[in-house]
């Protein structure tokens, strides 16, 4: 959080710590599993989330140590898929991310992460509900700062979450015959950006979201819609 630090993983199943000011490596390589496809510092900088194996595999590493705190999930295989990230909560409680769990009898090691878990940062055993909505394969994942509102989205549609009561708030279609990918929450949490790919060329939106979406989150708040925003036509009241 002191953008001192710089964290990358990498085909080679591997994750790096670089410090940003003189492009050292300060820690690392630490081993992982499989391919990585994301990881994220704790709020304290102390320890660092890894997702890999294609979404089947989520792992805890303690920087300061340099070792392996703790991790769930199954050998599955690498690709070419684009991944969701992963988030910490507030005081680095739990974390967030799009995991697929492998049954003993599951024969599809490419098989798409469609569920978003929470999980506990010292044991990863999930906490409280899932979310469950998706059908395809989730690659977009944003939380707000103060983790009351998640955003989710597959190839087709986009989801809004109360985070706490795990409430499916809205969901939306796809824009222009196009599929999303990547997603980012404002600051404020007032606007999504998205960008769609399968077009030419490919295309960031910024999009508001619904008042009485923030009001059903935040009942106290001021909700204003920005004046120069390229909305998305289903994200308008």
């Amino acid at each position: 959080m002191d953008n001192k630090l710089l964290a990358s993983g990498s085909w080679d199943s591997a994750v790096r710590i670089w410090d940003l000011n003189t492009g050292e490596l300060v820690a690392g390589p630490f081993e992982c599993v499989n391919i990585v496809h994301a990881v994220r510092f704790s709020q304290n900088s102390k320890k660092l989330a890894v997702k890999s194996c294609n979404a089947h595999c989520l792992e805890v590493w303690d920087l300061e140590a340099q070792k392996l705190d703790v991790r769930v999930g199954k050998l599955g295989g690498g690709g070419l898929f684009p991944d969701a990230p992963v988030f910490w909560t507030k005081k680095d409680r739990t974390i967030v991310a799009a995991i697929r769990f492998k049954s003993e009898d599951d024969e599809d090691q490419y098989g798409h992460p469609t569920t978003i878990y929470e999980f506990g940062s010292s044991t990863l055993e999930t906490v409280g509900a899932p979310f469950e909505a998706h059908t395809g394969r989730v690659i977009g994942l944003a939380l707000s700062f103060d983790c009351a509102l998640l955003a989710s989205a597959s190839n087709d549609t986009i989801k809004l979450w109360a985070f706490e009561s795990r409430q499916l708030l809205a969901s939306f279609d796809q824009l222009e015959s196009a599929a999303y990918s990547q997603i980012i929450l404002s600051p404020d949490s007032r606007q999504l950006a998205c960008m769609t790919f399968e077009q030419d060329p490919n295309k960031i939106h910024i999009c508001d979201i619904p008042p009485e979406i923030l009001a059903s989150i935040w009942p106290a708040s001021s909700v204003c819609i920005h004046p120069h925003s390229n909305i998305h036509p289903l994200l308008v009241c």
